[in-house]
């Protein structure tokens, strides 16, 4: 199969319309060690939450760290953000693991908003009953912070590689 028919089978691959693609926890264990996370939001109670599980239409603790993994289409990227801007006016701190989209209007939007951002090198093989080899995700995956009071957005860069070793993957 050549690159395109690739790509095609991979936009049209029949899982990319579900929503349990869970965030692998060498991951999280990487963001809990920078954020002491103390909600998971956009997980499913008892099935995949790696903290307290906390829904989008939940009231969210004022002050608190919640980390969300929303689905990859834009509209529920869209209202996980401005859910974590309300958060953020109120003391909280909202951390999401999306993919890298700063090419589309709705993100560019959304960047001066946020306080740090950090792009992950490589791409991450969420776990999933969906899950396929080589992962499901089509794009580069960043982590977006909204909250912490910090002056000037910050930005770094990790290799999804090295966090493997470092938390033991």
């Amino acid at each position: 199969m050549n690159n395109q028919a690739e790509a095609w089978v991979k936009r049209n691959h029949p899982h990319n319309n579900k929503d349990d693609f869970r965030t692998p926890k060498y991951l999280f264990d990487y963001i809990n060690s920078l954020y002491s996370i103390e909600y998971d939001g956009a997980c499913t109670p008892g099935l995949n939450n790696l903290a307290k599980p906390l829904r989008l239409e939940d009231k969210w603790p004022k002050g608190s760290t919640v980390y969300s993994n929303p689905p990859y289409d834009s509209d529920s990227m869209i209202n996980w953000f401005w859910k974590g801007e309300k958060h953020k006016a109120e003391g909280g701190i909202h951390i999401m693991l999306i993919p890298n989209k700063f090419s589309q209007c709705f993100m560019s939007e959304m960047i001066p908003c946020f306080d740090e951002i950090i792009f992950l090198g490589g791409r991450v093989n969420f776990e999933s009953p969906y899950a396929v080899k080589g992962g499901a995700s089509m794009a580069g995956s960043i982590i977006t912070i909204q909250g912490g009071n910090k002056p000037l957005i910050k930005m770094k860069s990790v290799l999804l590689r090295d966090l493997k070793k470092r938390f033991k993957e």
